[in-house]
């Protein structure tokens, strides 16, 4: 019995507290941040397209139009990402 009521210092905290709870869940929506929100937007313009179809078919080309827009613009965000270092476009000087 005696073992169990000797203390042999402070033990270290072995259960994680809420500090470590905030950063995993900072870390987490962090990540899921931009995904979610690109989601909701489809949604959003998807659910306008439809609308301004119902109001009239030539101002449903407004959304689709800014649809269009955001895809190139995205397109060309995207192929300027991401390339090996050296890698270029131009043929070199002289050829």
């Amino acid at each position: 019995m005696g073992y169990y009521d000797q203390q042999s210092g402070p033990q270290p905290e072995s259960n994680p507290g809420c500090l470590d709870v905030i950063v995993i869940t900072r870390a987490v929506f962090g990540i899921l941040f931009w995904p979610v929100a690109a989601l909701v937007l489809v949604i959003i313009d998807v659910a306008a397209i439809f609308y301004l179809f119902t109001v009239h078919p030539a101002l449903a080309l407004i959304p689709v139009s800014l649809s269009a827009l955001a895809i190139y613009l995205v397109a060309r965000w995207d192929q300027n990402r991401d390339r090996p270092p050296g890698f270029d476009d131009r043929p070199p000087p002289g050829a």
